[in-house]
C-alpha cells in the first residue's frame, strides 16, 4: 500500500491512496528526510512540498518530487528531521533585543552568577565612567541561594554613579543611593500601586524596587530604559527575531508590551516589512485606572505577519524575589508575597477587558494566586458568556487540585516554561516545602485532562532561548543539579513537541492556520540537527535548528543544507549496487543500537527519482511477534542508518520497554527480504 499522499488543491484537502498529478507545482521541496507533521495522526513522511506561502503537499520522496517544476528549488534533506516551526507561547521580542544593547552593563548568567562576581562587575565597569554617569544593567543578575543585595552594596563599589539593576526574573530592580536621589525616592515616597519599595529595619529604602511600578520610579531615568528610540526600538526588534529563528521559532507571542507606542512600534515595523516572525502582541495593564483609557484606544491590529491578540495583567512576582502568591507565607518564595490587585479589583479590570472581545493573560505563579485569577476570569465569563474567549494563565507553576478542575472547566490555557524546572528547580526546592513542590507544574496530568498547554521560554527571565531547554524540562524533570521533581508528571517528546506547536498555536487562535505541517497551512517548518523522536536525553543538548522557514521564505540558515541541482538530484554513481541489511552495533547492547541498510538503484539510468521502494523495517522477539516497526515508507537509492531503543529509560521516544533476550529484525524491500539476529542485555 503506497503511502498517503496529501495534496492541497484549490481550497480542498484530498487524501490519496496513490500519487496523481499535481494541479500546482511547487516553489520549493524538502525530501529524503523524516517530516514530522504533528497532525492529528502525528503522520510522519519523507517531504514537504511548498507553493507561495503555504505547504502544497506532504508525502513519500517519488510523490513530492513529481511536483516538482522547471523553477522548483529542492534541498536534500539526507534523513535529517524537519517539524513545523516552533511556537513560542511567551516571549518578549522587542525586550529581549535590547538586552544586546552595547549600552548595557552585560549581568547576564553565565556572567553574573553570585553576589560577589555582580559588584566585581559593576565595579570594573564604573571605573571606565565619568562619574554622575549611570550604570544600568541588562536583565539580568542571578544570585547564590540565600544572597541578598542592597543599596549599601552598590554604594561600597560605586557611590557616584547611579545604578539601576534588574533581576533575571525581571520581577525586582536593586539600586543603589544616588539612583533612589536621581528619582527622589525616600522613606516617605508612597508605593505605587501593585508594587513595594522596600525599607530596612529603620524605614530608610534599602535599594530593592519590588514590581514593574516601582522598578519604573528609577528605570525611566536609567540609560537605555527609559529613552529608547523608535530606531533603536526597531534594532531591538532585529536583533530579537534573528534569535528567534536561529533558535527554531517562526512564531512569537510577545505578552508584556509595556505601552500602546510600543504596540504602535511594532505596527511601524510590520508595514515597514521588516518582520520576519508571526508576531501575537498583548499589551500590559498595571494600574486599574488606565483600563477604560487603553479600551477606548483598542482598535484591531492584523497587518501580514502582526496581530495584536489581548491584554495582560500581573497577580504575583516570583521566587527570587519572595513574592510567590502562595497561601503558606512561611515559605521564602512566598515571604513579602502580595496580590498585585486586590481581588474586588482583579474582578472589575477582567470583566471590562473580557468584555472588549478579546484574550485576557495573566502572569500568576503562586497557588493563591491563581486561584484568584480563576475566580476573576469566572466571574467575566458568567456574566459575558462569549464563545471561546481562551483566557490565560501564564506560568502556573503550583496550581491546587480544585484549580486544576476550574481551568478544564472555563477551558484557561496554561502558557508556561518547563525550561524552568532545569534552571530554577533547586531554588524552587529550596525556597518552598515538598507539598508545595508535589504540585508544581503537572504537566501530565494536565495534558489527561485535557487543559491546553503552551509553551514559552520566557527571555529574558530564562537564561537563554533554545527550545531544547523546554524539551529538556518537560520530558527529562530533573533540576540543573540532577534532582528528579515529579517524574509522574513527565512528558513524551511528541507530546511536548504538540505542546510548542499545536499548543501554542491553539493560545493565540491559530491552530487552522499554523502549528502543523499539512496542506493549505502556511510553511512555517524547521530542520533540526537531530531527529527528535529518537534523540536520547543527554542530546537533547546538542540539538539545534540547522534552516527555519517562515511563510516559504528561507529566514535562518546554518549552512548545512544546501540547495541541490537537477544533476545532483537524479544521478546516483555511488548508490549502492545490491540490498544489504547490516549486523546491528553495538551487539550485544544494552539501552539502544544501531541498524544500517541499503538501498540500490534498480533501473539502469540510476536515476534516484524514479527507483524508491517501499521499505518495511522491524523488530521481533523469538516467538515472532512484532515488537517495533522501525521504518515503513519509500525509500530512494542509499544508504541508512536508523537507531532502535529498547529502554524507555534511555531514549525519548520508545514503543515499549523489552526485556533481555534474543531479537530479530527483518527488512523487507520490494522483492528482497534479510533477517538478522541482535541480542538485548539489561
Amino acid at each position: 500500500m503506497k503511502t498517503r499522499f496529501i495534496l492541497l488543491v484549490g481550497l480542498v484537502v484530498l487524501t490519496f491512496s496513490t500519487p496523481l498529478l499535481a494541479l500546482e507545482e511547487a516553489d520549493l521541496i524538502l525530501f529524503n528526510g523524516k517530516v514530522i507533521t504533528v497532525d492529528a495522526q502525528d503522520n510522519i513522511y519523507q517531504a514537504v512540498a511548498i507553493k507561495g506561502d503555504k505547504i502544497l503537499a506532504v508525502g513519500s520522496d517519488a510523490e513530492i518530487l513529481a511536483l516538482a517544476g522547471p523553477n522548483c528549488k529542492k534541498i536534500d534533506l539526507k534523513g535529517k528531521t524537519v517539524t513545523p516551526g516552533l511556537i513560542d507561547s511567551h516571549y518578549h521580542l522587542m525586550y529581549y533585543g535590547a538586552q544586546f544593547w552595547p549600552g548595557f552593563l552585560n549581568i547576564r548568567h553565565p556572567v553574573v552568577t553570585s553576589k560577589a562576581e555582580l559588584l566585581q562587575v559593576v565595579s570594573n565597569y564604573v571605573a571606565q565612567l565619568n562619574q554622575g554617569e549611570w550604570v544600568s544593567g541588562n536583565q539580568g543578575f542571578t544570585l547564590q541561594f540565600g544572597e541578598t543585595l542592597d543599596r549599601w552594596d552598590l554604594d561600597a563599589v560605586t557611590p557616584n554613579n547611579p545604578v539601576y539593576l534588574r533581576h533575571c526574573s525581571g520581577q525586582y530592580s536593586v539600586v543603589n543611593s544616588k539612583a533612589l536621589e536621581i528619582a527622589g525616592i525616600d522613606s516617605l515616597t508612597p508605593n505605587p500601586p501593585g508594587s513595594l519599595i522596600m525599607h530596612d529595619a529603620y524605614g530608610q529604602p534599602n535599594g530593592i524596587l519590588s514590581h514593574y511600578p516601582a522598578e519604573n520610579l528609577v528605570g525611566r531615568y536609567a540609560t537605555g530604559y527609559g529613552d529608547r528610540t523608535v530606531e533603536q526600538k526597531f534594532e531591538d526588534i532585529d536583533k530579537g527575531q534573528e534569535l528567534c529563528l536561529e533558535a527554531g521559532y517562526t512564531s512569537i507571542q510577545d505578552v508584556i508590551v509595556g505601552s500602546l507606542q510600543d504596540i504602535m512600534t511594532y505596527k511601524q515595523y510590520a508595514d515597514s516589512g521588516m518582520l520576519k516572525v508571526r508576531l501575537y502582541a498583548m499589551l500590559l495593564i498595571d494600574f486599574e485606572q488606565e483600563v477604560d483609557t487603553l479600551i477606548s484606544l483598542y482598535q484591531p491590529i492584523n497587518i501580514g505577519l502582526y496581530r495584536f491578540g489581548g491584554w495582560k495583567l500581573a497577580m504575583d512576582g516570583g521566587l527570587a524575589g519572595g513574592t510567590t502568591l502562595l497561601y503558606d507565607k512561611t515559605l521564602l518564595a512566598s515571604k513579602i508575597s502580595y496580590p498585585y490587585h486586590p481581588q474586588d479589583e482583579l474582578n472589575r479590570m477582567v470583566k471590562k477587558l473580557h468584555n472588549t472581545g478579546i484574550q485576557v493573560a495573566v502572569h500568576v505563579g503562586g497557588d493563591e494566586g491563581i486561584d484568584m485569577t480563576l475566580t476573576a476570569f469566572e466571574l467575566a465569563m458568567q456574566e459575558n458568556p462569549r464563545p471561546d474567549p481562551r483566557h490565560r494563565i501564564e506560568h502556573g507553576l503550583f496550581p491546587t487540585a480544585s484549580a486544576l478542575q476550574r481551568m478544564k472547566n472555563s477551558n484557561i490555557i496554561l502558557s508556561t516554561q518547563p525550561q524552568w524546572i532545569t534552571w530554577y528547580g533547586d531554588g524552587w526546592t529550596q525556597g518552598t516545602d515538598e507539598a508545595t513542590m508535589n504540585k508544581m507544574l503537572p504537566l501530565k496530568t494536565m495534558l489527561n485532562m485535557g487543559i491546553p498547554l503552551a509553551f514559552g521560554c520566557d527571555v529574558p527571565a530564562s537564561p537563554y532561548q533554545e527550545p531544547k531547554w523546554a524539551f529538556r524540562g518537560a520530558v527529562v524533570r530533573r533540576s540543573g543539579s540532577g534532582v528528579p521533581l515529579t517524574q509522574t508528571e513527565k512528558l513524551t517528546i511528541q507530546e511536548a513537541l504538540h505542546i510548542h506547536t499545536m499548543g501554542s498555536a491553539y493560545a493565540s487562535f491559530s491552530e487552522d492556520s499554523t502549528g502543523s505541517l499539512e496542506p493549505g497551512k502556511y510553511a512555517d517548518l524547521v530542520i533540526w540537527s537531530h531527529d527528535l523522536y529518537t534523540m536520547t536525553a543527554p542530546e537533547l543538548n546538542d540539538l539545534v535548528s540547522e534552516m527555519t522557514i517562515v511563510g516559504g521564505i528561507i529566514r535562518y540558515d546554518a549552512g548545512q543544507n544546501p540547495f541541490v541541482s537537477v544533476s545532483e538530484e537524479n544521478d546516483c554513481p555511488n548508490c549502492p549496487a545490491d540490498f544489504q541489511l547490516m549486523q546491528n552495533y553495538p551487539n550485544p547492547f544494552n539501552a539502544s543500537t544501531k541498524i544500517q541498510y541499503s538501498i540500490p538503484a534498480l533501473s539502469e539510468n540510476r536515476s534516484r527519482l524514479s527507483n524508491s521502494v517501499r521499505v518495511v523495517l522491524k523488530v521481533f522477539n523469538m516467538l515472532g511477534e512484532e515488537n517495533a516497526t522501525l521504518v515503513n515508507e519509500e525509500k530512494l537509492p542509499g544508504n541508512y542508518e536508523i537507531e532502535f531503543s529498547a529502554s524507555s529509560g534511555n531514549s525519548l521516544s520508545s514503543a515499549r520497554h523489552l526485556s533481555s533476550g534474543i531479537y530479530y529484525y527483518r527488512l523487507q524491500a520490494g522483492d528482497f527480504s534479510q533477517t538478522k539476529k541482535m541480542v538485548l542485555v539489561q
